[in-house]
C-alpha cells in the first residue's frame, strides 16, 4: 500500500488531498473480505491527539462483499480533508499525521501507513 499528499507544506484552510492505494503486487489473485460497505479509512493527529477522521458520523452498508484483486491490479482511494476537526472547527498551524489503512477482514495484521504534512508556519 501506498499513501501520500499532493504536498508537504499547506496554508492554513488549504484543502488536503489524500490518497491511499493498495497493490496487488504477487503473482496470484488476492481475495479481500469486507464486512461493511467501508473500503478505506483516513485519520489526522496533531499534537494532542486525532482530530478528524474521515468516516466520523458516516453510516455503511452492514453487508459482506468480497473483492478480488489480480496480479498486479490496484484500488485507490482519495479524499479531501478541510483542515477541520470532527466539529467542523479549523484546526491551527502545526505538524499534523495523516493516516490511511484498507477496511478489510484482517487488515489488523498489516502495518498502518502515515505521512507527515506541515500547515502554516
Amino acid at each position: 500500500m501506498v499513501l501520500n499528499t499532493d504536498k508537504d507544506f499547506y496554508f492554513p484552510g488549504e484543502p488536503v488531498r489524500i490518497r491511499l492505494f493498495k497493490l496487488n503486487n504477487s503473482f496470484r489473485p488476492i481475495l479481500l473480505t469486507y464486512p461493511t460497505a467501508q473500503r478505506y479509512d483516513f485519520s489526522v493527529t496533531g499534537i494532542s491527539g486525532e482530530v478528524w477522521r474521515w468516516s466520523s458520523g458516516r453510516l455503511f452498508a452492514p453487508f459482506v462483499q468480497q473483492i478480488t484483486l489480480a496480479p498486479v491490479q490496484f484500488l485507490h482511494y482519495t479524499e479531501t480533508w478541510p483542515q477541520v476537526d470532527n466539529n467542523g472547527v479549523r484546526v491551527p498551524s502545526g505538524l499534523y499525521r495523516i493516516t490511511g489503512w484498507n477496511i478489510f477482514e484482517g487488515f489488523e495484521g498489516f502495518p498502518v501507513l502515515s505521512t507527515l504534512i506541515q500547515i502554516g508556519g
